[in-house]
């Protein structure tokens, strides 16, 4: 079972980030910024002979071969129900939510429905997950107070924070009308493992980023 760290997911990030390109290890080394380079060599390897990655035999360099199943990968590697959240009822609906979210001036980037239906409205829903930067849950939490905001039991709860240290989900986030969303990789990921009408959205938005629609 190939194994997938917070450290070698900044590295899976960057090569889906470049899908369409070869690149060396040593460039994807430099690019992700976090693991070494021999451990980074190592996870190539191990990805090579699961066969998502391959090497040009005659440039020595790499690329990502298998896409879909990369993605698919991640979603089962860190399902989104598996993360730690912070759990708040917003009294506001669902585009003031993020709108409150938006006005926080802290780290925070929009996943599954949140971010979803910025690229394409599909789903009524008044569920809010954002990824915030590990460290500052005090700042959010008095924040949301400040505006109403209660904690919550995650059954009755409608907004979700999720803290993380992974830096490429706030530093490679998209600017979707106006708000910021994570890289596309994590968004289908989160979106799969959420399931149902979060799948049938994964699904779409997916055929998008592989043709480059998105």
């Amino acid at each position: 079972m190939l194994e997938l760290t917070e450290k070698r997911l900044a590295s899976l990030l960057w090569m889906l980030k470049n899908k369409g390109k070869k690149w060396s290890v040593l460039e994807l080394n430099k690019g992700s910024a976090v693991l070494s380079y021999r451990p980074t060599f190592s996870f190539v390897k191990e990805l090579e002979e699961k066969g998502f990655v391959r090497k040009d035999l005659k440039t020595a360099e790499y690329s990502v071969t298998r896409v879909v199943d990369l993605v698919r990968f991640v979603s089962l590697a860190r399902p989104i129900q598996s993360l730690k959240t912070l759990n708040f009822h917003s009294p506001f609906e669902f585009s003031k939510t993020l709108k409150m979210i938006q006005e926080s001036k802290l780290s925070h980037a929009f996943t599954v429905f949140a971010g979803s239906e910025l690229y394409r409205p599909y789903v009524k829903t008044d569920q809010v997950h954002v990824y915030i930067m590990k460290g500052e849950e005090e700042k959010w939490g008095k924040y949301l107070l400040s505006k109403n905001c209660l904690k919550a039991q995650k059954s009755q709860a409608n907004l979700f924070l999720i803290p993380t240290e992974q830096e490429a989900l706030f530093k490679d986030a998209a600017k979707v009308k106006g708000y910021s969303v994570v890289p596309i990789p994590i968004l289908l990921s989160d979106l799969l493992s959420f399931g149902g009408l979060a799948g049938e959205q994964a699904n779409f938005l997916m055929e998008e980023w592989l043709n480059n629609r998105l």
